[in-house]
């Protein structure tokens, strides 16, 4: 059977990695990308999970990790976890192993299978009714100032500037409610076009994030004439709504895909299962959007799934975030 990857990101490669690795006849294709990292959008950073997702996939997740840190500033609130920022270019390109990646010529009646992993296009399953997508724009800035590692709330969405290393620092924002550039730009993190002497643009991109969650994004197996298409990573919302953290929750989706390539509906349940968690997040996302109260109950969700990315925080910190996120003001 020949099987067809549409989506080249991560998750995308991932899945064609773990296939190939099997033996099966795996073809994987993606539109071209006109960025300076060949990538759109970028996401540099990840969290735990990363680590034993790259060893299941046979790379040493090393070689990607630029740094790692024991905490990040929220808010003016230095919340401790573990977090890491990742060369993701060089990831996808380990992952594809010199795969050709097919821009066109794809037909599906040639395939015994096609995999979804288009993220927020999820070209080949059907649309979503209450679908969430975030707005966001990313840069990767070249600076020898210290520009920080932190992360700033407001308008109903967030903005952030990690460290890279050597490679400098991504930065970016996303915003449901205000244009994320101009937020941005209020910040003052950077000077727009004309950066301060010694610094300079790397690359960058916009782009939206899906924080749907696979409960409201269902189905996630469909059949394109006598084709199966099964989707995977972001195409089925495995992002977490709260947090927008995709890399990780997307190679999961593979590892189930695989445990389950025969049977959709178990594949539906265990993908359900596993991501149980980000149901509650999308419940704190549509009470936020709707103006809803917010409670202990919702802040109790964001210290509870927050420990997922290893990250502790309070509840007195969790009440105060989610405060943030529906103020007007960053």
């Amino acid at each position: 059977m020949r099987i067809a990857i549409v989506g080249a990101g991560t998750t995308g490669a991932y899945c064609y990695r773990l296939l190939t690795t099997q033996g099966l006849q795996v073809d994987i294709f993606d539109r071209t990308r006109k960025t300076a990292c060949g990538i759109n959008p970028c996401a540099w950073g990840t969290s735990r999970g990363f680590t034993e997702q790259l060893r299941t996939a046979g790379l040493d997740p090393e070689k990607y990790i630029l740094q790692r840190f024991d905490s990040v500033m929220m808010d003016g609130v230095r919340i401790p976890g573990e977090l890491m920022t990742i060369n993701k270019p060089a990831l996808v390109r380990d992952l594809l192993g010199g795969a050709e990646v097919k821009r066109n010529g794809f037909k599906m009646a040639d395939y015994g299978r096609v995999i979804d992993a288009t993220g927020i296009a999820r070209a080949f399953l059907p649309p979503i009714k209450n679908d969430v997508l975030l707005p966001c724009v990313q840069q990767r800035i070249q600076s020898k100032r210290p520009l920080g590692n932190r992360i700033q709330l407001g308008r109903i969405g967030y903005a952030w500037c990690f460290p890279l290393g050597e490679l400098g620092f991504h930065i970016g924002c996303g915003s449901l409610v205000s244009n994320p550039k101009e937020v941005l730009k209020e910040l003052g993190w950077v000077s727009g076009p004309s950066l301060s002497s010694g610094e300079k643009h790397a690359c960058a991109c916009s782009g939206n994030v899906r924080l749907t969650g696979p409960h409201d994004a269902l189905p996630f197996v469909v059949y394109r004439t006598a084709t199966p298409v099964w989707g995977i990573g972001e195409a089925i919302g495995c992002v977490a709504p709260l947090a927008g953290d995709g890399i990780v929750p997307g190679m999961k989706t593979v590892s189930l895909l695989i445990e389950n390539w025969k049977n959709p509906e178990e594949y539906t349940r265990s993908i359900l299962k596993e991501f149980e968690w980000m149901k509650s997040e999308r419940t704190v996302i549509d009470k936020i959007l709707s103006s809803a109260p917010l409670g202990i109950k919702d802040a109790w969700v964001l210290r509870k799934n927050s420990k997922r990315m290893g990250m502790r925080v309070g509840m007195k910190e969790a009440m105060k975030f989610l405060k943030m996120l529906r103020l007007a003001g960053i």
